[in-house]
């Protein structure tokens, strides 16, 4: 869809960092109005709860049953990112902790060795950077860690941002804008003679996480489930996930560090310990259990935060999919476009998201990257969807 409008207006249906984004790249890069609806509080869920790594190679690279081309999708967000963080503080004042120092991969045991060599395999195929580090090297790289460590990557393109500034900053920008209204409540989406509209709007994109599914359409007086006007937004799932954060003293960390499911991450004067993946499940609160025994694999990682005091605690739902890839790109109905389900990649994704939407929403450009992560693809190996929706 390519409006003729010179300034058309789009719902953003979502205000997670997703949703924040590609309302950033409609409204503040290319002119377009925007209205942002969201039920809950602008910022929150998953994007509040994240850690704010990103990491295409450690989560991306090599792992099994995800879509073919999601290394290429993370690698290409995590170029726009130093450009986008400048942009988004110069605009909102504040700094998004933007960090380019590459973060470490360390392997305690036989099976996280085999992961790294398998991810390091990936990255001298494609020619991204990265160093094989034996266990003395990277005891010398960070000295908190576990000095029984057999050895490590350090991979220049996985680094990090403080995503809670970063969507704190978002807002400041967005609210700042004669372009952007912000609503509190559900979108008062209506559907009649098989039409989906939103009154005043050329365009409506849904950016709802595990939710997106289940937002309401009016139709002759009935709500329904926005499922209806595509089916393949019940592929979009959840996974809970708990994690916490310690007082980063003498024995904490300096980089990030990831080893199996277990990553540390110096924010704020404090060390975010994550994270658990508890599929199909929705959390709220934080299970003492839980966070006890993740805090101890922390420690394991890195022995010297063994006596470092819980900061703070906290839960939240990530959205996936099948092939743990996001669903980008228009749906089967007529200008109702989705950005959801980007799993443990949602900080990453954001800026590549933002451009391959404005792309297609503004100029009806449909890139090939963009088409490879349509909501009506066809999942493959583990994920297979036997035709697409």
């Amino acid at each position: 869809m390519a409006f003729f409008s010179s300034r058309p207006r789009i719902a953003v249906i979502g205000a997670g960092i997703i949703g924040l984004s590609v309302a950033y790249e409609l409204a503040m890069r290319r002119g377009a109005r925007v209205t942002i609806y969201d039920v809950r509080p602008p910022g929150r869920g998953a994007s509040w709860a994240a850690a704010g790594m990103l990491a295409p190679a450690f989560e991306a690279a090599a792992e099994p049953g995800v879509h073919p081309r999601l290394f290429e999708l993370c690698l290409a967000s995590a170029a726009l990112w130093p450009a986008f963080a400048d942009e988004l503080a110069a605009r909102s004042g504040i700094d998004v902790g933007f960090d380019r120092t590459p973060s470490l991969a360390a392997a305690l045991d036989a099976g996280e060795a085999e992961r790294l060599r398998r991810i390091a395999a990936v990255l001298s195929t494609a020619g991204v950077g990265h160093t094989a580090l034996a266990a003395a090297e990277i005891l010398a790289m960070e000295p908190t860690l576990n000095p029984e460590v057999l050895g490590g990557l350090e991979l220049a393109s996985d680094f990090r941002v403080h995503n809670r500034q970063t969507v704190t900053a978002l807002l400041a920008a967005l609210r700042a804008s004669s372009k952007v209204t912000f609503v509190e409540g559900a979108a008062p989406l209506k559907s009649a003679g098989g039409k989906l509209t939103l009154e005043g709007h050329d365009g409506v994109l849904v950016a709802a996480g595990w939710e997106t599914a289940v937002i309401k359409v009016e139709e002759q007086g009935a709500l329904f489930s926005l499922v209806n006007w595509d089916t393949a937004l019940d592929d979009i799932d959840c996974h809970g996930g708990q994690m916490l954060s310690v007082v980063a003293g003498a024995g904490a960390p300096k980089r990030v560090v990831r080893a199996g499911h277990v990553y540390l991450v110096p924010r704020g004067g404090q060390v975010v310990i994550g994270a658990t993946v508890e599929p199909d499940r929705v959390i709220d609160a934080p299970e003492a259990e839980v966070i006890e025994a993740l805090r101890l694999e922390g420690v394991r990682l890195c022995p010297g935060l063994s006596d470092a005091p819980v900061a703070e605690s906290w839960a939240g739902v990530r959205p996936g999919t099948p092939d743990q890839a996001p669903f980008i790109g228009e749906t089967i109905t007529p200008g109702l476009f989705v950005a959801a389900g980007h799993y443990r990649n949602g900080i990453l994704l954001a800026p590549v998201t933002a451009r391959l939407l404005a792309d297609l929403i503004l100029e009806g450009k449909r890139s090939d990257l963009i088409e490879a992560f349509s909501p009506r693809r066809p999942f493959v190996g583990p994920a297979t969807r036997s035709s697409a929706h």
